[in-house]
């Protein structure tokens, strides 16, 4: 048998013992399954073919902006959103990233999650240094993403860039190893296939290159420094120096501004005072690092946009321009819109949910939908999936969703968040 032809096999006995992909592949003829994950970080680690997550953004749209969310908020500025739990923060967050890094503007995307339950607050000190170790990480990452769009780089911006790979070599030297020692160039994304290793999304394809080779060539560290201080690093830099070091190395390479994504703040806290208390040291120097080019976006719960501001009011005031500051709310027509994003980033033509709706629920099963899903996103792409499984698991070549298939879904949830009505 061809290998075409064994490919072909072996997709369709996948499909076979898989109800829910006959159903979406076959009956639907979507390409793929845009209803895997209902929260980005899913998306980003689950999906066959990366990157799915980002034709999937829907922007919630709010009038005070005369552009997308995402385009907005690449304006050179300190930038605060809130949402609630499910609300999409870290999926916008993801999408801010993805257009930072696609579209070269001479911008650096650092991912700064503070998702990990620390033992005690940290200092400012401590923050400093682990931005540092993540702009080092990213600043690796982005200048091979670059790497040919720019001119030859010059023997100063290679010694920035080691100093910075030193900083974090335990974390990289594999996966530098990888790209000097492996084929990438059939991979879904090439060399972007490696960020995940680094927790970090694939945001386009990235083509093996010399230049790419070279540049790690020249710029190896032995593996030694996976256990031990880089030769002639300085124990002795503070947090701050660490940093500031890490924003020349940026600038030397052509960066001229460098976004640090603030994310996961409430993962294991909620209490407003204690994430106050963590978050602080940020804003306390939000000016000092704004004047270096260095802005700070958070991705914050609702509930703490007012002792946001109460709490900071004199700082805000100090800045050169204020922060940009966004809630994210989505109305009915933004969540029915979400839903058609899923079904056309999948290729399909359906023009949404109520033309997959049986007689019984004829023009009201996006309604429904929507209404169960009280105003939260992931709620709703969770309710999604659950009907497709109902279904799918009787009729997975009928087309059409039944009011059997609504009590079926409701019978099974599972979720902590209150059963669809």
């Amino acid at each position: 048998m061809a290998n075409n032809s064994l490919s072909e096999y072996a997709a369709s006995m996948k499909k076979s013992n898989n109800p829910r992909l006959t159903y979406l592949l076959d009956t639907l003829e979507l390409s793929h399954d845009p209803f895997a994950g209902p929260v980005a970080e899913q998306e980003l680690r689950s999906s066959e073919k990366q990157p799915h997550f980002f034709a999937y953004y829907t922007d919630p749209h709010d009038p005070k902006f005369n552009k997308p969310l995402p385009q907005a908020l690449r304006e050179a500025r300190n930038g605060l959103i809130f949402g609630r739990p499910g609300s999409g923060k870290t999926t916008l967050r993801y999408t801010l990233e993805a257009e930072c890094r696609s579209v070269y503007d001479r911008t650096l995307v650092v991912t700064y999650e503070l998702s990990h339950k620390p033992t005690q607050q940290l200092t400012a000190e401590q923050h400093w240094t682990n931005i540092a170790k993540e702009l080092a990480l990213d600043l690796f990452i982005q200048v091979l993403e670059q790497l040919d769009a720019l001119e030859p780089p010059t023997e100063t911006q290679k010694k920035q860039w080691q100093a910075q790979l030193a900083l974090v070599w335990s974390r990289l030297w594999r996966t530098a190893e990888l790209i000097l020692t492996d084929d990438f160039t059939d991979r879904e994304n090439g060399l972007a296939s490696l960020w995940s290793r680094l927790n970090r999304p694939a945001v386009r394809y990235i083509k093996p290159s010399l230049k790419i080779v070279n540049l790690l060539k020249d710029c190896w560290l032995p593996e030694t420094e996976t256990v031990s201080p880089p030769p002639g690093s300085d124990a002795s830099l503070t947090g701050a120096e660490l940093l500031q070091t890490g924003l020349l190395a940026a600038k030397s390479w052509g960066f001229r501004q460098i976004f640090v994504l603030v994310d996961g703040v409430d993962a294991y806290e909620r209490e407003i005072d204690k994430i106050l208390g963590l978050i602080t040291p940020l804003f306390d120097h939000l000016a000092r690092w704004q004047s270096q080019g260095l802005f700070f976006y958070f991705f914050l719960p609702e509930e703490m946009q007012t002792p946001i501001f109460k709490t900071y009011e004199n700082i805000f005031n100090s800045l050169s321009y204020p922060p940009l500051s966004y809630l994210i709310h989505w109305d009915d027509a933004a969540l029915a819109e979400l839903l058609r994003q899923r079904l056309r980033a999948a290729g399909s033509h359906i023009p949404g949910f109520n033309y997959l709706a049986a007689a019984e629920l004829a023009g009201t099963l996006e309604e429904k939908l929507i209404q169960a899903a009280q105003h939260s996103p992931r709620h709703l792409l969770r309710l999604v999936s659950a009907l497709i499984d109902a279904h799918a698991q009787h009729a997975p070549d009928q087309p059409l969703l039944t009011a059997a298939d609504w009590r079926r879904m409701k019978q099974f949830w599972s979720y902590d968040s209150p059963l669809p009505e």
